[in-house]
């Protein structure tokens, strides 16, 4: 779900080993593409703090969604249907 730049996930699921970590990889790089300024992940699991994943205080989380909201951001930024390769997410990451 998203509201203007932040954008909320769910948990993950897969049925092939580390599925979830290019799902994950794939998401950032459309979210950073698309404006987005933040991603809550609700719960800080080891998985996600290999990437860098940062638990935050609620006053600080407080600021940061406030200030999200308020900016758009563009899921479509990537044209519907347009295939996104794991190497185009990775640049796309690498640049942002």
């Amino acid at each position: 779900m998203s509201l203007g730049g932040a954008f909320f996930g769910e948990s993950m699921f897969h049925r092939q080993t580390d599925a979830s970590k290019v799902a994950l990889v794939h998401l950032v790089a459309r979210l950073r593409h698309g404006g987005y300024r933040l991603l809550d992940a609700q719960f800080q699991t080891a998985h996600l703090a290999q990437f860098g994943t940062q638990e935050v205080p609620r006053a600080a989380y407080q600021v940061l969604l406030e200030r999200a909201v308020t900016l758009p951001g563009n899921w479509e930024a990537w044209p519907h249907g347009q295939r996104v390769g794991g190497a185009q997410a990775l640049a796309a990451l690498a640049t942002a």
